[in-house]
């Protein structure tokens, strides 16, 4: 829920409660309350909410008939040639066809045509598969064989290419409306083309098993051999307690910038509503080749696979009811439920909880194995929620949001536990075709009577459910980070920008802690999440990520007031002890150099030029800065040319290399703050931008 729903919620509660002489009653109990569950149950047996959360199905449901007349618009702009238009209403028709309409076939159909015609020959294949697998008609059958074998032509698949003409000739004979004239025609045509197949004299094995539904280079591998603790992170990294009595990540030795040192798949992710027709539901992908809902035309997916495993994991509770979640605005809620659907039941209701938030032990979250894994809800469990540190208010809001969340999965028939593991167990089927699908009147019924024992244990359960629920939404907004995709302007690339698709949580990022200048940075790849070192890390220095505080950008009170406010801390990093000025004052003229006596001491150029005994502010130590200098002069015309390059969308591997040699060699010598280190830490951050998530945005 939104904070103005949430807010009207609580004014008609504190109203009613008002006029039944009983919200002192009910503060004071709220008050008592220890843990998350208890605070979900003291507010769901609240009888005066009964009628305070009223929950229906809302979401885009499938229309035979729009379907058949979105299918003969695209037939019309496919017979005037105008090709992507047709693509376009032929997915708009398979997203609005029911799994089992006859539209749906010849659609896939259709859109395999249109995409042939403009080349898009693996994303042809794709559809011709998806075109068979919803029954095709048998009769013209022989049109996608026939279309089948063009494209494994042109992709230089011999054998495949053969099978497919042999086949159309086999399924000819189920034709009957083509006359025997043309069939022989047809016949001779396939013989021919099965003769030009041997002209085929070598066979791309990798072309049909690249993923055209992506819109980034392949996923980076990490710099180093994976963490056997935290496999996400690289073995030259690891969880230590931080000097606040929190945990943090470590560097074990000297990382170096340009270091992969996190690749990470999220434990759950959530798409913002604009972004639900553009990008796969499960993976954020964009999405070139549009596979649908079974049950609903709100959401789009990037593979069979993705759908499958959505399904399986939480569209199948979602599925009916996610149009009125996004409505409320509720990107973090609807993130902290599907935390809840993506979890094990089990770990649900056998997960402890603490009375307060204590103390943090470096192995929390850790599984029976000795392993922090991203895949597993304990270690998204164990992070921070500053519960102990949220006024009455907050506390009250965030539990009738959870509430909210908890009838909702009641409505669907989350807590019914046939039906929950009839879905969770889909994820195991071949194929997404024989997905269960939830009906209309499953989702309206009541529950199955039960006892009264299992009354009892069943309302416990929900409310434990709902303290899950309510945990998730404390921690999101000081955990989750956004899943984004640079939006590249072709024609003047610095003038780009990065959009956020979608909220996720990362247990192994989240533990990364902030700074105004840090020496990490994150790209996503899909929804997963590669983060590099941005300047050198020495070994036992902390890993410092960037809470949206860069302190180029934002002056040190807004930093300050922002971080708190949200994130609960003040930040003490170099940049706010020091009052670094923003960019365009930080100095670009006279570097101060690293003492090499005592590492952090500042060396500034002589007011006399007699660089040969410049002195150590720190421990007075002289020492001659003179070659350190030159060297800087001569690297600085090729770092020069090269940053004017990458500025204006040159992001080759040479103009690359040579930011990162003067970026490493100026941040060993140079103290920060120095205007060259910004500078070359952007270009580079802008070149990574277009190897991760990155799309040319619309001029």
């Amino acid at each position: 829920m939104n904070p103005a729903s949430t807010a009207q919620v609580l004014s008609e509660l504190t109203k009613q409660l008002r006029g039944t002489q009983r919200y002192d009653e009910f503060v004071a109990n709220f008050n008592k309350c220890q843990t998350d569950t208890e605070r979900v149950a003291c507010l769901h047996t609240l009888p005066e909410t009964s009628d305070l959360f009223p929950v229906q199905e809302g979401y885009k449901s499938k229309n035979e008939r729009d379907a058949e007349l979105l299918r003969a618009e695209g037939n019309k702009l496919f017979k005037a040639k105008d090709y992507p238009s047709a693509f376009y209403k032929y997915t708009q028709s398979i997203l609005k066809a029911p799994s089992d309409s006859a539209n749906l076939a010849l659609a896939y159909g259709n859109r395999s045509t249109t995409n042939f015609y403009m080349k898009r020959y693996r994303m042809c294949l794709v559809d011709i598969e998806m075109a068979f697998r919803h029954n095709y008609p048998r009769t013209t059958c022989y049109k996608l064989y026939q279309r089948l074998g063009r494209c494994m032509y042109y992709l230089q698949r011999k054998e495949e290419a053969i099978k497919a003409f042999q086949q159309t000739i086999i399924v000819l004979g189920y034709a009957p409306d083509i006359s025997e004239k043309n069939k022989q025609e047809m016949i001779q045509d396939m013989t021919n083309a099965i003769e030009k197949c041997s002209e085929i004299t070598s066979q791309n094995n990798d072309v049909l098993s690249e993923n055209f539904n992506v819109c980034h280079q392949g996923i980076p591998e990490l710099s180093a051999d994976p963490s056997k603790e935290v496999p996400s992170v690289s073995d030259s990294v690891e969880i230590r307690l931080d000097s606040y009595g929190g945990r943090g990540l470590f560097a074990k030795r000297q990382i170096e910038i340009g270091e992969v040192l996190i690749v990470e798949t999220p434990f759950s992710s959530a798409l913002l509503k604009e972004f639900n027709l553009s990008h796969c539901h499960y993976c954020c992908n964009r999405v070139f080749l549009p596979l649908p809902c079974h049950q609903c035309s709100g959401v789009v997916f990037c593979s069979l696979q993705c759908r499958d495993t959505a399904w399986a994991k939480f569209h199948w509770a979602e599925c009916k009811i996610l149009e009125n979640i996004q409505d409320l605005k509720g990107d973090l809620g609807l993130l902290a439920s599907r935390m809840i659907l993506t979890a094990k039941y089990e770990d649900l209701i056998t997960l402890e909880e603490s009375a307060a938030e204590c103390a943090i032990e470096r192995c929390a979250g850790f599984n029976a194995e000795g392993v922090y894994s991203s895949s597993d809800y304990c270690s998204a469990h164990s992070l921070v929620n500053h519960s102990d540190k949220r006024s009455f208010k907050d506390l009250l809001q965030r539990t009738i949001s959870a509430v909210f969340f908890v009838r909702y999965l009641e409505f669907v028939g989350y807590f019914t536990s046939e039906k929950r593991l009839a879905c969770k167990g889909s994820q195991d089927t071949a194929s997404g075709d024989s997905i269960k699908l939830a009906s209309e009147s499953e989702l309206s019924s009541k529950q199955d009577i039960v006892v009264p024992s299992d009354k009892e244990k069943l309302l416990k359960e929900m409310h434990q459910v709902g303290g899950h629920i309510l945990r998730n939404i404390m921690m999101l907004p000081c955990n989750a980070h956004e899943v984004s995709e640079f939006s590249l302007n072709p024609a003047s690339p610095a003038m780009s920008c990065t959009a956020e698709l979608a909220a996720a949580i990362y247990p192994v990022l989240s533990l990364v802690n902030h700074s105004c200048d840090p020496s990490v940075v994150r790209h996503s790849f899909g929804n997963v999440c590669v983060a590099r070192a941005i300047r050198s890390i020495r070994a036992g220095e902390e890993l410092k990520d960037n809470y949206g505080a860069l302190y180029p950008t934002m002056e040190l009170e807004k930093r300050q007031k922002d971080l708190s406010s949200q994130y609960f801390f003040r930040c003490s990093c170099e940049a706010c002890v020091d009052d670094w000025p923003q960019y365009f004052d930080i100095p670009s003229e006279r570097p101060v150099f690293r003492c090499l006596a005592c590492c952090d001491g500042q060396v500034p150029i002589p007011l006399n030029n007699l660089t040969e005994s410049a002195a150590c502010l720190r421990c007075g130590n002289s020492q001659d800065i003179t070659q350190v200098l030159l060297q800087m002069g001569e690297m600085e015309s090729m770092y020069k040319d090269a940053l004017t390059a990458v500025i204006d969308g040159d992001n080759s591997r040479s103009n690359v290399q040579t930011l990162l040699t003067y970026l490493r060699f100026v941040e060993h010598q140079v103290k920060r703050p120095w205007r060259d280190i910004n500078d070359s830490q952007e270009a580079i951050k802008q070149c990574l931008n277009m190897q991760a998530n990155c799309f040319p945005m619309q001029l």
